[in-house]
């Protein structure tokens, strides 16, 4: 059983601060596996464990991602795949989800793993857009996975606003991992040592960006408030104020 993960390389969502002057979000210069990809390393991890097979880690971006899937490797997946892209926020999901496919694809998985959504832009769309071009079924909201290996199905749980859902669906699917999922391990020292011969192959892309699709730089809005204050007067008087201006507004 061959498990593809595909994981994103983001900003640290702990060390982002906020520029008072302009509103503007500066992040953090310090790069991290987006958090809910973690658990999807750790989902595969556990499969590949319970059955034989391997691991696949797949990232896109630029040579900085490659410290993602070698942290990957360090966690025990088997070998990297790194899609050489200099900005990978400056295409559109829909681009982005097409050279994933177009990479994962010849692998012939039984599983793909990926993040409920990414922690920077947290658009939540490329995993299921690389479901459709690749014709799986798509699970979101995954806490719990199952393979029964003799009808070739998947078991998996959901977490739904007003409770769990149990769904049964063939392999080979795509599941989006939530945090339900088992706490990802951190990387031993073995393993890191073992991550430095695990092959990572690099492949340069070309994406054409369509521009069906844009995405304004994030900020804080600015605060403002408003509201009228009562203020040097007994307490009867402004009691009386406060109710007739509930009344002016029809509130009572």
């Amino acid at each position: 059983m061959t498990i593809a993960v595909l994981i994103k390389q983001v900003p640290d969502m702990n060390a982002i601060r906020i520029d008072r002057a302009t509103g503007r979000i500066v992040p953090s210069p310090q790069l991290v596996i987006s958090s809910y990809d973690q658990y999807a390393i750790e989902a595969a991890l556990r499969l590949r464990d319970s059955l034989p097979g391997e691991v696949v880690v797949v990232s896109a971006g630029p040579a900085s991602a490659r410290d993602a899937i070698s942290r990957a490797l360090a966690m025990g997946a088997d070998r990297g795949i790194h899609l050489e892209l200099a900005d990978v926020n400056a295409l559109d999901t829909l681009d982005v989800a097409r050279v994933i496919a177009d990479a994962v694809r010849p692998l012939e998985t039984s599983v793909i793993l990926a993040g409920q959504t990414a922690d920077d832009l947290e658009a939540g769309q490329v995993g299921a857009q690389v479901a459709e071009l690749l014709d799986m079924p798509l699970i979101s909201n995954v806490v719990e996975i199952e393979v029964q290996t003799q009808s070739q199905t998947l078991l998996v749980r959901r977490d739904m606003e007003d409770g769990y859902q149990t769904v049964r669906c063939p392999l080979p699917a795509l599941l989006l991992s939530s945090t339900g999922l088992d706490e990802p391990r951190l990387p031993s020292l073995k393993g890191i040592m073992a991550a430095k011969k695990k092959p990572i192959d690099a492949v340069p892309v070309a994406a054409d960006n369509g521009n069906r699709l844009a995405w304004d730089e994030p900020y804080v809005p600015a605060k403002s408030t408003a509201g009228t204050l009562v203020q040097d007067l007994a307490p009867a008087a402004a009691a009386s104020q406060l109710v007739a201006w509930l009344q002016e507004r029809k509130l009572i």
